[in-house]
């Protein structure tokens, strides 16, 4: 029996590389940015505060939706 002989190449084939995962610019955001949203939904909780967590979330949910809109506008 033989045994066949495999060649390796030295380059790879980026093709088949799984690729690096890049977070989306649009969906980063500062804190500076985050907290006068929260701020607001905070206040509209009559300043309940129990809900801190809930209220940075939904910030950063609606922050990320209203970019998402504005670059699908400016993509058509």
């Amino acid at each position: 029996m033989s045994n066949p002989k495999v060649q390796v190449s030295q380059e790879s084939d980026r093709s088949t590389q799984p690729k690096t995962f890049k977070e989306d610019s649009a969906s980063t955001f500062s804190e500076d940015q985050i907290r006068p949203r929260a701020y607001q939904i905070y206040e509209s909780r009559d300043r309940n505060g129990t809900h801190a967590d809930e209220d940075w979330s939904q910030a950063k949910t609606e922050l990320m939706e209203s970019r998402g809109r504005q670059i699908s506008i400016r993509a058509t």
